[in-house]
Formats: C-alpha cells, sequence, structure tokens
C-alpha cells in the first residue's frame, strides 16, 4: 500500500521548481488545482464491535489519533477541495448527526467540525451498546442498508468518489439474505466509473479472519481513479487487519488517498525486537475483599528466560491500570489490592526477562470484587427425633453461595454438629442428636471471598420422639387434669354417700303387721301366708324380685312403692294400698328412724 509522503511532496516540488526555472510554465498554472474528492466514512456499529470492550476502546483511540491528525493537518485539508461524510451502521444505516457533507475547501470552521464529528464517534465507540443506540440503528450487520446510505452521500458527477467501510462482522441481518450484498453492491456501484470502495476488516477473531476477508475483497473496488495532483496512485491490497490500532491506520491512510488531501501520521521506525519472554497462557481470575487473585499457566516456550511476572488489573472499559505490589516472584500467581467492591475489573498478566516484560496476556472476562457477606439473622430451629429442622431468612448480599449451620448442646462451648447448605434452599436438618438435650444453633453466610460472622444464636429446642417428650408443658397439665378429676369424683361419692337415706325403714301392713325391712334405698317386703296360700299371716323384708312389694327411698322423706298393678309414691308416715302377688290388697304404712335396729317380723294370726 503506497502513501502520499514527503518524498513524494519532495519530488512535485523539485519539478515544479525545474519547470519555473526553465520557463515552460506561469506561476499562475504551478500553483495547482485541489484534488475535488467525496469521501464516506461507514462505521460498524453493530454487537460484533461494540460487545467487545477492550478492542472498541482501542479503535476509538485510533479514532482519536485521526481526529487530531485532522487538527494537526488543517491547514492542508483547507486548501484541499474535499467533502466527508460519516455513517454508522448496524441493522439500519444512518448518518452520524452533524456529520454529513462537511465541505473542508477554505473553510476551516468545517475542517474542525469533522475533527469533532470523530471525537464524538470515538466517544460512542467507549460507550458500547446503549439503549438509545441500539434503538436508533439495531445490532446486526448490515452490508446492504451501509451501502445504500452511502451512496447518499456520493454525487453522480464526483471526480474521486469513495467509500471507506470499516467492520468486523459479516453481513448477518435477518430478512436480508446475504446475496443481496453483492447485488446492492453492482447496483450502487457496478457503473459507476471513477469509484473505490475500500474495505477496512478488524479481523479480531483468528477463527473468523479468513472468512471475513473472503467477503470484504469481493466487495473491494478500485476503478479508474484519477491520480491526486501529487500523480500518487493507490491500490488497496489487504482488507483485513489484526487489531484495532492497525484498522484505525488504515482508516486514516485510506482518507488520505481518497482525498488527497488528508495526511496520515508518519509510521514510527519498527526496531529490532529485543528477545522478552513468551506470553502466558490460562490466567484465572478470583474474586476477593477488595482484591483480585490471579494464577495462570506458564509459556511452555520461551526464548528467555523469567525472572518476574508483572500483573495489573482496570475498570472494564478503561481507567488507570492498578498493579500488583506483591514484589518479585517467578510464581505463577498474585493478587492485585486496592480494587473497590462491586466494581467490574479485567486484568492482564506478563512475563517479565532480563530485557524486559513480554507480551501482555488479557484475562478472559472480566470479574467484580466483593466483601464478607453480612451475618444472617438468627436462625429459626424446629424438633425431629434425634435431629433438628433449621432455617434462616435470605440474605441480601452480593455473589451469596450458601450457608453454614452449626449447633451446641452446651450452650455455645463447643459446636460438634454442623451443615453446609445452598443459597437457593436454606432449610435443612441436622441429625445424630440427642433427645431431650436443649441445643442453641447459629448460621454463617459463604461467598466467594469468605465466610460471615456467626448470626444470634437461636432458642433452646430440645429433640424428641413423642407428643409428650416433645411437648414439656404437656404432661404436668395432664397431672393436673388427672388431680382436677380425681377430686370431682371424690366431691361426687361424698356428696353421694352425704345423700343416701341413713336408718332403717319400719313398714306396717293391715295395721296388723310390723317388720323392720331394713335401710339403704332399693328395699321390699313379701307376705307370708298360711297353708293355705290365701290369707296373709305376716310380713319379712324381701328384695328384688323375692318381694311383692318394691320400695325405693326417695329424698325429702318419699318413697317410691311398686306393687303387681304399678307404681306409686307416698309421704313417711302415710298409708297407702299395694296389692300382694295374688292381687289381695293390703293397707301399707312405712316409717323411717334415724337410727338401725334388729330386723324383726310380726307375724299375728
Amino acid at each position: 500500500m503506497r502513501r502520499t509522503g514527503p518524498r513524494a511532496s519532495a519530488l512535485a516540488a523539485l519539478v515544479a521548481a525545474c519547470v519555473l526555472v526553465g520557463g515552460g510554465i506561469s506561476p499562475r498554472v504551478a500553483a495547482a488545482t485541489p484534488d475535488p474528492s467525496d469521501v464516506v466514512l461507514v462505521l460498524d456499529f453493530s454487537a460484533s464491535i461494540l460487545e467487545d470492550a477492550a478492542n472498541r476502546n482501542r479503535f476509538a483511540a485510533a479514532l482519536q489519533r485521526i481526529a487530531d491528525r485532522v487538527d494537526a493537518t488543517s491547514a492542508e485539508l483547507v486548501a484541499g477541495d474535499a467533502t466527508v461524510s460519516i455513517v454508522q451502521f448496524a441493522t439500519r444505516a444512518a448518518d452520524v448527526p452533524g456529520c454529513a457533507d462537511l465541505k473542508l475547501l477554505d473553510s476551516p470552521t468545517t475542517v474542525g467540525r469533522f475533527a469533532d464529528c470523530l471525537r464524538s464517534v470515538a466517544s460512542a465507540y467507549r460507550k458500547g451498546l446503549t439503549a438509545a443506540l441500539t434503538k436508533r440503528i439495531g445490532v446486526d450487520t448490515n452490508y446492504v442498508a451501509a451501502m445504500e446510505r452511502a451512496a447518499r452521500h456520493l454525487p453522480a458527477d464526483a471526480v474521486r468518489p469513495a467509500m471507506i467501510l470499516f467492520t468486523d462482522g459479516k453481513h448477518d441481518v435477518k430478512g436480508v439474505p446475504v446475496s443481496q450484498v453483492q447485488a446492492t453492491s453492482d447496483r450502487l456501484f457496478g457503473a459507476r466509473s471513477p469509484f473505490a470502495l475500500l474495505p477496512v476488516g478488524m479481523g479480531l477473531d483468528p477463527v473468523k479472519r479468513d472468512a471475513l476477508a473472503r467477503g470484504l475483497e469481493r466487495l473491494r473496488i478500485i476503478r479508474d481513479m484519477p491520480a491526486c495532483v501529487s500523480g500518487a496512485t493507490f491500490d488497496w491490497p489487504q482488507v483485513v487487519f489484526q487489531s484495532a490500532d492497525e484498522a484505525g491506520t488504515a482508516v486514516a491512510v485510506a482518507l488520505q488517498e481518497a482525498t488527497c488531501t488528508f495526511t496520515a501520521a508518519p509510521p514510527t521506525p519498527t526496531p529490532t525486537p529485543v528477545p522478552t519472554p513468551a506470553a502466558v497462557t490460562g490466567i484465572r481470575l478470583t474474586a476477593g475483599d477488595g482484591r483480585i487473585d490471579l494464577a495462570w499457566t506458564r509459556s511452555a516456550v520461551s526464548t528467555t528466560p523469567v525472572v518476574d511476572y508483572t500483573v495489573r488489573c482496570r475498570v472494564a472499559g478503561g481507567g488507570d491500570w492498578i498493579v500488583s505490589t506483591e514484589g518479585v516472584s517467578i510464581q505463577p500467581k498474585a493478587s492485585v489490592g486496592g480494587l473497590t467492591n462491586g466494581i467490574e475489573y479485567q486484568c492482564e498478566v506478563a512475563a517479565v526477562g532480563a530485557s524486559g516484560p513480554g507480551p501482555w496476556t488479557p484475562a478472559s472476562g472480566s470479574v467484580t470484587p466483593v466483601g464478607l457477606p453480612a451475618a444472617p439473622a438468627r436462625p429459626s430451629v424446629e424438633a425431629l427425633n434425634g435431629a433438628l429442622r433449621v432455617s434462616v431468612a435470605p440474605t441480601d448480599s452480593a455473589g451469596l453461595t450458601g450457608y453454614r449451620y452449626e449447633c451446641s448442646a452446651d450452650n455455645g462451648g463447643t459446636w460438634p454438629a454442623d451443615v453446609d447448605v445452598a443459597a437457593d434452599d436454606p432449610t435443612t436438618s441436622i441429625g445424630n442428636l440427642t433427645n431431650g438435650v436443649s441445643y442453641v444453633c447459629r448460621a454463617f453466610a459463604r461467598n466467594t471471598t469468605g465466610v460471615s460472622d456467626a448470626s444470634p444464636l437461636s432458642d433452646a429446642v430440645r429433640p424428641c420422639g413423642s407428643t409428650l417428650e416433645c411437648n414439656s408443658l404437656l404432661l404436668p397439665m395432664l397431672g393436673g387434669l388427672v388431680v382436677l378429676l380425681a377430686g370431682g369424683i371424690l366431691a361426687a361419692l361424698v356428696a353421694l354417700l352425704r345423700g343416701r337415706a341413713r336408718g332403717y325403714v319400719l313398714a306396717v301392713v293391715d295395721v296388723v303387721h310390723t317388720a323392720n325391712i331394713g335401710s339403704g334405698s332399693n328395699l321390699g317386703i313379701s307376705f307370708v301366708r298360711d297353708a293355705d296360700g290365701r290369707t296373709a299371716t305376716g310380713i319379712v323384708a324381701a328384695r328384688g324380685s323375692h318381694a311383692d312389694v318394691r320400695i325405693r327411698r326417695l329424698r325429702g322423706g318419699r318413697f317410691a312403692v311398686t306393687d303387681k298393678y304399678g307404681r306409686h309414691e307416698v309421704s313417711d308416715g302415710e298409708a297407702i294400698v299395694v296389692a300382694d302377688s295374688k292381687g289381695v290388697r293390703h293397707a301399707l304404712t312405712l316409717q323411717a328412724f334415724a337410727t338401725n335396729a334388729a330386723s324383726s317380723v310380726v307375724r299375728r294370726r
């Protein structure tokens, strides 16, 4: 790739001087007319670029350097006849606001605007995918939309029309097949002459680099582009570059070649490399409390011995590096401290040889330091048979991975019973405990950094194997109920005994027959008869089925008398007519006495 540089300018000046000296051309003719050009810079803002924070920041830095170069070469750009536009594309394409059709000729203000546009785009790359940007142009890669938008800024009569296409992904938008890419290029630019389409691919993924190169090479066009006044022409042999810095430089060179006025910064001579250690591999990051621990794999092949490693981390997306202060060590591990918990960091490692550090190896991904989790609340404990069920309210701590429970049978003197559980299910059981022994438990929260302080102690709980054993208040309650029941029964018996009939009852039948029929409630009499069994000659005490007349003593000095024909009630000393088993009627008088007397039967004939 050829660049317009000091040598070409000097040669042009020399030729002009020779012509002037020879008198073959007037000074007016020698003052060359500026090269008119129309250039559209089309920049990829799809996810393939913006999701890689490190490289989008590097490309943003390259755009910043181009903007600085625009300021430095403002006089050349003001003297040149260039019209530039900046387009951003993803699923859709759109002009960068205020950055389209900028005519640089004789306008230092517009040149300054061009530099500000480049810085604005650089800032957009640093911010990455935002909701506003995603809503405006989407996230996929659409070459068709990019070319159609660029064509609007390339007049049909343009002398030097050029489109510079920067991307890092293949066309992948839904609804627009990849076959439309070449068809759109042919439709828009196939018949244009002169015309240049200069792809700049940032082939960061080695696996996809060859496919990206093949696709961009098919889009590359350099057709009948006239030489600049200086006489320099250009070609575009390389379309894919392996770093953000190389891609940024390629964009600057493409602007220079297309406008004939933009002068890219001269390349810095590459010094002869000094042997350095090979890059490390397999970097692993572990978050700590205000720190990140790193471990890595030593390189299997190295051109020079390793005397140390240098390790550094910074806030993801950019910022100052924070270097490990652990001192010289050839162990493949280190820590970077002084970090802020809750902030995402990216880290990298380089091996150091006698001549200096080797290449930096960035760790895959990033990590966020976290502090120790807060102590959990007091655990809840429930008694089981030979075990305890323990749980705790979830702790609102970042990166929580689990809980640990410990239980003690000596009020915290020792903690022989313990168990670990996951953060998403903090309820568990601790077994092999002794029924009837009081236990207290405590809880700890755990994350990748470590273990929290202990929670407050739980209430004392006793494992148990039965209802009575599990309810210490139930046995005294049952004992009290038994005492109350026994007392009630005793009181009833006392009342019954107090209320029962006392003394004996004297029965008088037909005025002439008398008998002491005993004491108690259930009494009765039977009639003694003569030989023919018809005439009653006396009465005797009898009970149950042996009685002709059954007598039940009631409260209040009354009696219930049941004879052959039914039941009657009578008061003490009151006469009543009863029928014996033969149906013979008799006059009966019952008299109760307070003292017992010997039973007697009085018979009268």
